[in-house]
C-alpha cells in the first residue's frame, strides 16, 4: 500500500512539473514589434525596417546621400543589413547601393529581372562582385518571413513597358506584422500599378506611395483598392508631391506623411500603428 501511495505521489509530482512548465513557456502567438523608418533624403528612397532581430532596407538613395544613410545607420547600430531590396534602377533608389554593399554586411540582395547600362547600375554589380555575392533576381512573386514579418514582392508582370520602363519595372513590397499590412511602391507607374491591382491583393493600412507623390491617372482606382489609413511621400522641398495628389489623398481620408518635412517613424505591435516625424 505505502509503495502504491508513493508511486502515486512521483506521478502527481511529475505531472505537477510538466503542467507548471507548460505554463511558464511563451506565448506562441505573441508578435515581436516592428520599426519603419522612412529616411529624409530628398525625391529618393531609402526605407529601413527594423522586424525584431533582422534588418530590410529597401532602395539606397543617392549617392550624395550616403552621409545621411551611413549617420542613420550608426546612430541606430545597424552594421548588418539582411536584406537589401532594390526596387529598380533609377539613381534616386540605387545610387547609394555601391557603398552600401561595401560598408556593410549584406547578407541578400534581391533585384528584378531586368537589367540596365548606367553607371549606377555597373557600380552597383561591381560591388556585388567584389563582395563575391549574387543578387536574387526575380522572376516569380517572392516572399520570406522574418520574426512576425512576412513580406511578399511582387513582380513586374512584362518583359517590355511601352512607357516609362525604368519606373514600370519597380518591385513592389508588402510587409504583415500581425494584423497590420504595409505597401512599398517604389516608382510605380500606371502600367505597374495596373498590374498590382488587378491581382487584387486586398486592403493595407499604410503605403510609401509611388513616384514620390507624382500624379497618377489611375490613383484613384488604386487608392480604392487598397484603403489605406496612412500613406508616406518620398518627396523634397524641391520637388514636392503634386497638388492633385495631396488633394485625392485627403478626400480619401488618408493621413499623408511627406519626408520633406523629416523622417517618418513607424512602429507596429500587430495591433497598432504609432507614427512620428521629426
Amino acid at each position: 500500500m505505502r509503495k502504491n501511495l508513493k508511486l502515486i505521489f512521483v506521478i502527481l509530482s511529475i505531472l505537477s512539473c510538466i503542467f507548471i512548465c507548460s505554463c511558464q513557456k511563451p506565448r506562441t502567438d505573441e508578435i515581436t514589434p516592428a520599426t519603419i523608418d522612412i529616411l529624409k533624403i530628398g525625391k529618393a528612397d531609402c526605407i529601413v525596417i527594423n522586424t525584431g532581430s533582422k534588418i530590410v532596407m529597401i532602395d539606397t538613395g543617392e549617392e550624395e546621400n550616403l552621409d545621411t544613410i551611413q549617420s542613420y545607420m550608426s546612430t541606430k547600430g545597424y552594421s548588418t543589413i539582411d536584406t537589401l531590396i532594390l526596387t529598380h534602377y533609377d539613381k534616386d533608389h540605387i545610387g547609394g547601393a555601391r557603398e552600401v554593399i561595401l560598408n556593410y554586411n549584406v547578407i541578400n540582395v534581391i533585384e528584378s529581372k531586368f537589367e540596365d547600362s548606367t553607371v549606377e547600375y555597373i557600380n552597383y554589380h561591381n560591388a556585388l562582385y567584389s563582395k563575391n555575392s549574387t543578387p536574387i533576381k526575380l522572376t516569380k512573386r517572392y516572399k520570406f518571413t522574418y520574426d512576425s514579418c512576412e513580406f511578399e514582392i511582387d513582380i513586374p508582370k512584362k518583359n517590355k513597358y511601352e512607357t516609362k520602363q525604368d519606373n514600370n519595372t519597380s518591385l513592389i513590397t508588402s510587409m504583415k506584422c500581425g494584423e497590420k499590412r504595409f505597401l512599398f511602391c517604389g516608382d510605380a507607374m500606371e502600367l505597374r500599378l495596373e498590374e498590382f491591382i488587378n491581382e487584387d491583393y486586398g486592403c493595407y493600412d499604410l503605403a510609401k506611395l509611388p513616384y514620390h507623390g507624382n500624379y497618377l491617372e489611375n490613383y484613384r482606382e488604386f487608392l480604392s483598392s487598397t484603403n489605406l489609413s496612412y500613406g508616406v511621400i518620398t518627396d523634397s522641398k524641391k520637388n514636392p508631391a503634386s497638388n492633385e495628389t495631396l488633394s485625392l489623398l485627403t478626400e480619401y481620408g488618408i493621413t499623408t506623411y511627406q519626408t520633406r518635412n523629416g523622417l517618418v517613424s513607424i512602429s507596429t505591435d500587430g495591433k497598432e500603428i504609432i507614427i512620428s516625424q521629426k
